[in-house]
């Protein structure tokens, strides 16, 4: 297994790091003003290598998840890139979970169709189950009704990251007529220029996460052809998927976070705060804590491989929570530290902010502290949901 520490100390993983720092950082704040992707973002990682991060070596990609011998180059690559910039980070989660489960679920056709293109432009990938009002992670609003040759989809989806510049989704549905919601979980992959369907893109402004850009989906009767059908239905939930991305958050967190904090010493020290015994003490206090995070998030990848998976997932779900915590927690430390000035536009400090607010309200972090204690407290619990 390649150890996180080993995986965060390569040479690929420095030079992602400058390239987040040097390239992606500087350009956020226009891709923000605009709410926008971030295009030339995506291009350069994708001349890496890295939006295939997760692919198997066999079929081109780094190889890397937590079901692989190298769980941790995906997760401290995701890391990486949030130091720089969380959204860009966020396309690279979604797009990469996205085509590891196609791997893992799809057919040699759906292989053809929706990886090898990867390889060749930034084709990019959604993972779409969420949708308002829905009343469980895995029950949906949206409807699969089955006909000849296929299923006719019917429901709006939001929050589509790389909706705005799709190549594929994996959309989330019901079956009609099943009632288990285990037995009616359907994943089919649809495509933008599919009669009925559309995007709209003008729906995503949020305060934060701006250039994660994460359109609405609306699906008029769609017909999806029993090709486009991912897996079997109910083979989500039953597999455990949910429970493979809670470390994908929390490497977001933990990244954007230690970019934030990086910027602030660099621009205290810049300034000739550095001798201030305050700040030497609010400095020392945030470094523990980042350390504390990076400590959990480190075990919990390293769990996947030497734990029971409901251990792991509890673990992830522990260090997700911790390092939103931690996120909260700098944000306002740094902030009293560096003073006003550093809130200012020509500084990257409120955009790590905003970011952090936005991002990490999607993680549903009371729903985990109740999971957590439902595990401790030997009731049910299902340690693959996010919220």
């Amino acid at each position: 297994m390649i150890d996180p520490v080993d995986a965060l100390e390569s040479d690929d993983m420095r030079a992602l790091e400058k390239l987040a720092i040097e390239n992606f950082r500087p350009r956020g704040r226009a891709y923000d003003a605009a709410s926008v992707m971030p295009k030339e973002n995506i291009q350069e990682l994708h001349d890496h290598g890295w939006l295939t991060t997760t692919l198997s070596k066999e079929m081109g990609g780094r190889g890397s998840n937590v079901d692989s011998d190298d769980p941790s180059t995906f997760l401290q690559g995701l890391r990486m890139i949030a130091r720089g910039c969380s959204g860009t980070a966020h396309c690279y989660q979604v797009t990469n979970h996205s085509a590891w489960a196609v791997e893992a679920m799809g057919t040699e056709d759906q292989h053809e169709r929706y990886l090898k293109p990867m390889f060749k432009k930034p084709f990019l990938g959604s993972f779409v189950g969420s949708e308002a009002k829905r009343k469980h992670m895995y029950m949906m609003n949206t409807t699969a009704k089955k006909v000849d040759g296929g299923y006719i989809v019917r429901g709006e989806k939001n929050y589509a990251t790389n909706g705005s510049d799709l190549g594929f989704a994996i959309i989330f549905a019901a079956i009609e007529g099943v009632d288990n919601f285990l037995d009616n979980h359907l994943m089919v992959i649809i495509e933008p220029d599919m009669e009925g369907v559309s995007i709209d893109t003008s729906w995503y402004r949020p305060s934060g996460m701006r250039t994660a850009d994460s359109p609405v989906i609306t699906l008029n009767d769609v017909f999806v052809p029993d090709a486009n059908v991912l897996g079997q239905p109910g083979d989500y939930p039953r597999k455990r998927w949910q429970g493979k991305f809670h470390l994908g958050f929390a490497a977001n967190y933990l990244g954007t976070t230690e970019g934030m904090y990086n910027w602030f010493r660099e621009y205290v020290v810049g300034r000739g705060k550095g001798s201030a015994e305050l700040i030497q003490m609010r400095t020392g206090e945030m470094k523990i804590r980042l350390e504390a995070a990076q400590s959990v998030f480190h075990d919990a990848i390293r769990a996947y491989h030497d734990r029971p998976i409901v251990e792991a997932e509890l673990l992830a779900m522990s260090a997700k929570s911790i390092a939103a915590d931690v996120a909260f927690d700098l944000s306002h430390k740094i902030i009293h530290a560096a003073g006003s000035t550093a809130l200012f536009d020509e500084f990257p400090l409120s955009r790590y902010i905003r970011d952090l607010e936005t991002h990490v309200l999607h993680a549903g972090h009371d729903k985990t502290a109740q999971i957590i204690g439902q595990a401790e407290l030997s009731q049910e619990f299902d340690s693959t949901l996010q919220r």
